[in-house]
């Protein structure tokens, strides 16, 4: 089961009753939330807020459970906040380190862009460096003793109610038949709209209309809430959804991969033999666009994806990556590099991408991305007149299916033990490359590129490779 969530806009008579009962409880919200922070017993609060606010258990059940939830994401969004100055403190200190090295290798000699003397220049950038390292260490040190903010969001703007299953219509506060929406008014707006208020309602896109019906015909929770946005109000209906059958067949016999970078992603179907079939690209351009402007463009583009794997009915392969690292070392990699990671939506992506593969039915199988993009212009690239992302796109849809990596002979002769991992032949070959263009792989042959690890002796010596071009 997996948990889908439909939204329409409120109907214009229920507007009231959302902009009364919004109000009602956004101090009973506060007081739920500050009581809880002071870890005062639950049943002692669920007992007091009953009467003082005129709701009934259900109501304050419903609070409860928003509350709890809201607590959990402050503990989770503090936890990945220690967690980046925490990263962004170790790459400071590695930068400093680095240059404060590299300040005695400076020629003596003055900086035509920055007008002053070279080494001037790098000590007071060594010096600012130093002063935001000790910022960043105070933010930490703060971040760790300071209390747990929580934030309830805009006030008076929402209102909520908790289904449950094996209740009549999911829920005993919010009841929708699939044509009529029906709320229990809480106990304090009894004598202004009586026990019940209900309105005609339909969900506007069919699938979601289905996903209730079935849900209701389940008997299973269906929960509400109700929000302002824009000055004007909705409804959310969440529910759990079975998941679709699957259409993908197993791994064996073929798989799509995906290779994203920002600003293109390279997808590439092999077969159940390893071999290239199809391959092509998708343009992004996400640089200064809004935030609903990017996500409709990856919905667009994935629904394309997915739509190939039904077509090939192959599962897909992307890479597991965590981007978080990359983005609070930004600041110590130059302009370029900082401007390219921070339009870079990958966890929206995949976010995206998981909902969408599931929806149809398709598997996501997530792998190590490790040499994946060094494998591809070794191996593949060239071979087939590949981009190098489509290239990576072909390696991580081999390593889904779990076929061979080994390091071509053509392109290296590694005498690695045979009980060690193929990677370790790659990283070999990976410093002896170091930062070859890429464009090199495609003008130089085979015999051209010539490279000899590192082989460890039967003494234990290491005999240093030597690499031709």
């Amino acid at each position: 089961m997996v948990q889908r969530t439909v939204t329409t806009e409120l109907p214009v008579e229920l507007w009231q009753f959302a902009i009364d009962a919004s109000k009602l409880v956004e101090p009973a919200r506060v007081e739920y939330l500050n009581r809880m922070l002071a870890s005062e017993n639950e049943n002692d609060l669920i007992r007091d807020l009953q009467p003082k606010y005129g709701l009934n258990k259900r109501q304050v059940n419903a609070i409860r459970s928003e509350i709890k939830g809201v607590i959990v994401s402050a503990k989770e969004c503090r936890k990945r906040h220690v967690k980046t100055l925490e990263q962004q403190i170790k790459s400071t200190r590695t930068w400093l380190k680095t240059a404060v090295k590299s300040l005695a290798k400076l020629p003596d000699a003055c900086s035509i862009r920055f007008r002053q003397h070279l080494r001037t220049h790098k000590r007071f950038v060594i010096h600012q460096k130093k002063r935001r390292l000790h910022l960043l260490q105070n933010k930490l040190e703060h971040l760790k003793n300071a209390p747990l903010p929580v934030s309830l969001g805009n006030k008076g703007t929402q209102y909520t109610t908790v289904g449950a299953t094996k209740e009549s219509f999911g829920n005993q506060i919010a009841q929708y038949d699939g044509d009529t929406i029906k709320f229990r008014v809480p106990y304090a707006l009894e004598l202004k709209y009586g026990k019940t208020i209900a309105a005609p309602l339909r969900f506007e896109y069919e699938q979601g209309q289905q996903w209730v019906d079935e849900a209701i015909q389940a008997n299973r929770a269906l929960s509400y809430r109700v929000y302002c946005k824009d000055f004007r109000w909705f409804i959310a209906c969440s529910t759990d959804v079975p998941e679709p059958d699957r259409q993908s067949l197993p791994r064996q016999y073929g798989c799509l991969g995906l290779d994203i970078n920002p600003g293109v992603i390279g997808w590439t179907y092999v077969d159940g033999d390893g071999n290239l079939k199809h391959h092509g690209q998708f343009r992004l351009n996400l640089h200064g666009r809004k935030s609903g402007q990017t996500e409709a463009t990856l919905h667009d583009v994935i629904k394309q994806i997915v739509l190939i794997a039904q077509s090939l009915q192959c599962p897909i392969a992307i890479e597991n990556l965590d981007f978080s690292a990359k983005k609070s070392q930004m600041r110590e990699q130059g302009r370029r590099y900082a401007r390219m990671l921070s339009g870079f939506v990958y966890s929206k992506f995949t976010l995206i991408l998981e909902q969408k593969s599931q929806m149809a039915g398709i598997e996501l199988i997530k792998v190590n991305p490790a040499y994946s993009s060094l494998i591809g212009l070794v191996k593949f690239m060239r071979q087939y007149g590949l981009s190098s992302d489509t290239a990576a796109a072909m390696v991580l849809a081999r390593r889904a299916m779990r076929l061979s990596e080994r390091v071509p002979n053509h392109r290296a002769y590694a005498g690695v033990k045979s009980a060690k991992h193929s990677w370790s032949a790659w990283q070999e070959l990976h410093k002896k490359l170091g930062r070859l263009p890429r464009h090199q792989y495609y003008t130089l042959s085979n015999r051209e590129l010539e490279v000899m690890l590192c082989v460890e002796s039967q003494d234990g010596m290491l005999q240093q490779a030597e690499t031709h071009f």
